[in-house]
């Protein structure tokens, strides 16, 4: 595991600031509706204007992830929950990223099984209310800061709490590029605050492109001579 022991650890850790990212953590949604080229949805989350996010379709025993921007959003409503907080509803246009043909297909053969007879007419082609959302999630960001890294993994300070031994999809940002990983949450401790709490947490990275992975040494690799 990174971080419990220089003798057990694969690779040197270096001490760093200013280096962010996200965790992209998977969040409910509800589709108004969708076409193989866009979906509106509605969420209890703001999502930025022209940001990339992951909309995710659960079809049989696949998962269709489905990549795009956001193109317009609005503060809907608002509702009240049980405990008597009161949230806000924002509605949001997705306009999805090419696709690949494989996920096209799977994606019209979902539209076909769960659409409901009413639609709407786009420019852009045809929408479709969709029955069954219950399997449909969005990976929404949220911002974490490195306090530690490795090749084989960081330790990071964010707002909200990990479960432990779960897996995200992870954005990491050095210098101009946006590096993907799949972390495995191996710790998870809280530090109290003045403002409130936030979590320091290991982070084991369990997937990194190749490609991701020459940036990161070429990093890290600066980071040291610079040291």
């Amino acid at each position: 595991m990174p971080f419990r022991g220089d003798e057990r650890r694969k690779h040197k850790r270096y001490i760093v600031d200013g280096i962010q990212g996200n965790v992209l953590y998977p969040s409910d949604v509800k589709v108004l509706d969708l076409s193989i080229t866009g979906a509106a949805i509605e969420t209890t989350k703001w999502l930025d204007l022209k940001r990339e996010y992951t909309l995710k379709i659960k079809y049989k025993d696949v998962i269709l992830n489905l990549r795009g921007c956001i193109v317009w959003a609005i503060l809907s409503s608002h509702k009240k929950t049980s405990s008597g907080e009161v949230i806000p509803i924002y509605k949001a246009g997705v306009r999805f990223n090419e696709t690949l043909s494989e996920n096209t297909t799977r994606l019209i053969n979902f539209i076909e099984e769960n659409k409901i007879r009413k639609l709407e007419k786009r420019l852009v082609g045809v929408r479709f209310k969709i029955a069954d959302t219950q399997n449909i999630q969005l990976d929404y960001p949220y911002k974490y800061e490195v306090k530690r890294i490795s090749l084989s993994g960081m330790l990071i300070e964010i707002e909200n709490p990990l479960d432990l031994n779960s897996r995200y999809d992870i954005e990491l940002f050095i210098n101009e590029s946006i590096l993907k990983v799949e972390g495995r949450v191996a710790n998870c401790t809280e530090i109290k605050t003045e403002s409130g709490a936030v979590y320091d947490i290991g982070i084991e990275f369990v997937k990194l492109p190749d490609n991701d992975k020459k940036l990161l040494k070429k990093f890290l690799i600066t980071f040291q001579e610079e040291k």
